[in-house]
């Protein structure tokens, strides 16, 4: 069976901190002729057509891998603890394109394989890794938003000027993530620009659901802030609790879907630098004066019901 590598997985491989993960998973999932090698073990994972978990380890690390089968071709999708299969989303067909075909003779997968593998299993120095964070391909930045799904965080603070008002629904992946972040105690604030179209359905469901919303005019500022919970840093199933942070992300990035890399379309080429967590109480203070200055949904359904929206474009 031919095997593709899919970008979540490749970057799975090079973010693990196990020197032996890299080498284990690849030994665990493909031949040495770059077909896919056949478990009698694995089973269907449960919310994604065609997607399959593949055990690497058991006991301790308890290693896993999710693939795709679609026909005769197999998609290495994930791959971590067994923490990897919680709240995953089928993906787009974007991804599916920027899939890297495992062909023997390979020498592009034969050498990022073989350096994955044989960097771990040395115990290498981590490898310094960049601030700087791209769109494409794979997206960087998708991955670092996406990363903090199953993490526990005290606030989470996103700055935009424009959004996709679909990508907050409930059954998308992203909207799904800032529920369940606000359900399990996060405070959750959206600051935006007034929205051209006057649509506000969209904020008074994320309101009704204990997501602050604030209207910011000639708002320009790109910004998306996980403030990781250090009160629940030891929490029961959180492992490895020691390396977490926050995630402070600035730059170019608007919170569309091709800004974020969040749909199946071409995406916008973007550049983001995730900031050092010492400057978070700049940036506390920062969004707290953007607060201060917004105008909340009270305000904006009032001047929208005496149609004076034109006020909203001015500031307080």
């Amino acid at each position: 069976m031919p095997v593709f590598l899919l970008p979540d997985f490749i970057a799975d491989l090079q973010d693990h901190n196990d020197a032996n993960f890299a080498r284990r998973v690849l030994q665990k999932t493909i031949k040495p002729d770059g077909s896919f090698r056949i478990d009698s073990d694995d089973h269907p994972y449960e919310g994604i057509d065609g997607a399959w978990i593949r055990y690497v380890s058991r006991q301790a690390t308890a290693y896993r891998v999710i693939f795709l089968r679609k026909g005769e071709n197999i998609y290495l999708f994930r791959a971590g603890e067994h923490s990897v299969e919680n709240h995953l989303s089928k993906p787009g067909e974007g991804t599916i394109k920027a899939a890297v075909p495992v062909q023997e003779g390979d020498t592009e997968v034969s050498a990022l394989t073989a350096t994955i593998a044989a960097q771990q299993q040395l115990g290498t120095a981590t490898p310094v890794i960049s601030r700087f964070k791209r769109n494409i391909p794979p997206s960087q930045i998708h991955r670092e938003i996406f990363s903090r799904r199953n993490l526990p965080h005290k606030d989470i603070w996103l700055i935009t000027p424009s959004v996709d008002e679909e990508l907050f629904a409930p059954t998308k992946s992203f909207g799904k993530l800032l529920l369940e972040q606000a359900e399990d105690g996060a405070s959750v604030v959206i600051i935006t620009a007034p929205p051209k179209n006057m649509n506000i359905e969209w904020m008074e469901k994320l309101a009704e659901r204990n997501i602050g919303i604030y209207l910011y005019p000639q708002l320009n500022s790109k910004l998306y802030c996980f403030i990781f919970d250090n009160n629940r840093r030891y929490e029961t199933g959180l492992l490895e609790s020691e390396k977490y942070s926050s995630l402070i992300l600035v730059g170019s990035s608007d919170l569309t879907a091709v800004g974020m890399a969040m749909g199946d379309q071409s995406f916008n080429e973007e550049l983001c630098y995730s900031a050092p967590e010492n400057e978070v109480s700049f940036v506390e203070d920062y969004v707290a004066e953007l607060m201060l200055n917004s105008y909340e949904l009270p305000d904006v359904r009032r001047l929208l019901a005496r149609g004076q929206w034109q006020k909203l474009e001015s500031r307080k």
